[in-house]
């Protein structure tokens, strides 16, 4: 069965003129090069991921700059700044970052460092109260029915190896990275110059991979690529901007409530805030320890604080800072987080939104391109990026 199949393939490959039989053989030979060369130095490729994200987080800025200075070129007979006007919306792009980056640490980074080293220097005070606290719980605990403790038990430990995972992956991809010093070294004096490159000739670049392309997938690789360009760029423009509301707004209440570091634990937030429905709990917990050194009144109080800011975020913010980028639902999403941890640690926990939002994407763009009644490339990228309701006929 299996040598008919074979001879049926063969057969069928030897049916395509010989000249076009090479060129599938030299794309296909191109694209495994291609993967191999940037599987063997995955290593430093996060330094060019960051060069990536910056590329996507300044783009809609340059973009702006870019008209403004095209229009007052145009209007003041400025030939020369109308048509540098990609380049230097690009460098002023970069010295508005610069400045803002250099605004932080001078303005915001003494205080964190101060926040934490109080928050040190006080740590046997907070474990001595976390202690009475705990010992309380466990007395309450242990009056709680057979049953109900042996699923207690199974669910921490279950989440206690989920973290314990994470940490593991991290750790391990710290100390695989100083083994590559000099390439991480390299990597981030070229990376800038990358990206610059990058956000300037993005349109040549696009052309240039469509020009390589067969023919006969050329229309759906594009779609498929401005399709992912929007989801991927929404979805980090729109992530940045959660992490700095959700880390003012956090840094505010608990500064209101009276607590001590409210500015690291608002920037704990803000960072935890990367890793959807879960980093909110996590960014929590320190600020309900904190205020239970003071009274479990105010740990009460914090809680609902707590949950009162993730429902509005939920509720209102992350529909209008996110969009359609993601939309999956915190059950899809929960899981994903874990399926994520453990095919690739860390790493994977945090790209696991994203990698399935645009798995989602590409999988209705397919199903509108093999409906039986075919969508055109770019009808199906309308279809895909529009709201309407997603259905799928077999």
């Amino acid at each position: 069965m299996y040598g008919g199949k074979v001879g049926s393939w063969l057969g069928f490959w030897h049916r395509i003129p010989i000249q076009r039989r090479k060129r599938i053989a030299l794309f296909t030979a191109a694209m495994l090069a291609m993967v191999l060369t940037l599987w063997a130095a995955r290593s430093v490729l996060g330094l060019y991921m960051v060069g990536l994200i910056l590329a996507y987080v300044l783009a809609p800025a340059v973009k702006a700059l870019q008209h403004g200075l095209e229009w007052l070129g145009n209007k003041v007979r400025l030939r020369f700044l109308a048509r540098g006007a990609r380049g230097v919306s690009i460098i002023i792009s970069y010295l508005l970052l610069i400045a803002a980056v250099v605004g932080f640490i001078s303005m915001v980074v003494p205080i964190v460092v101060g926040e934490a080293e109080q928050l040190w220097e006080t740590r046997e005070v907070i474990w001595k109260q976390i202690s009475i606290w705990f010992e309380q719980v466990v007395r309450e605990y242990e009056l709680l029915p057979d049953r109900a403790r042996l699923q207690i038990d199974d669910t921490i430990r279950e989440l206690s190896s989920f973290v314990t995972g994470a940490f593991q992956q991290a750790i391990q991809g710290t100390f695989s990275a100083i083994s590559y010093t000099t390439s991480i070294i390299l990597g981030i004096t070229i990376v800038p110059f990358w990206t610059f490159f990058l956000l300037r000739d993005i349109d040549l670049i696009q052309d240039s991979i469509h020009r390589m392309l067969p023919g006969a997938i050329r229309d759906d690789l594009r779609s498929i690529l401005r399709m992912l360009d929007r989801t991927i760029g929404d979805y980090l423009r729109g992530e940045i901007g959660l992490m700095l509301i959700v880390g003012v707004m956090q840094t505010i209440a608990l500064t209101l409530l009276g607590l001590e570091y409210a500015l690291l634990l608002g920037l704990l937030a803000g960072i935890l805030e990367i890793v959807p429905n879960i980093g909110p709990t996590i960014a929590a917990v320190p600020a309900i320890l904190v205020a239970l050194t003071h009274s479990p009144g105010l740990a009460l109080v914090t809680v609902v604080v707590c949950i009162l800011i993730q429902n509005i975020e939920n509720s209102f913010i992350v529909p209008r800072v996110l969009g359609r980028s993601v939309g999956l639902h915190p059950v899809v999403m929960m899981v994903m987080l874990v399926v994520g941890t453990e095919i690739a640690g860390l790493p994977g926990l945090v790209l696991a939104p994203i990698l399935t939002a645009v798995l989602r994407d590409v999988y209705r763009y397919l199903v509108y391109r093999f409906a039986d009644t075919p969508y055109q490339p770019t009808d199906a990228l309308v279809q895909v990026l529009s709201d309407e309701p997603f259905s799928t006929e077999i």
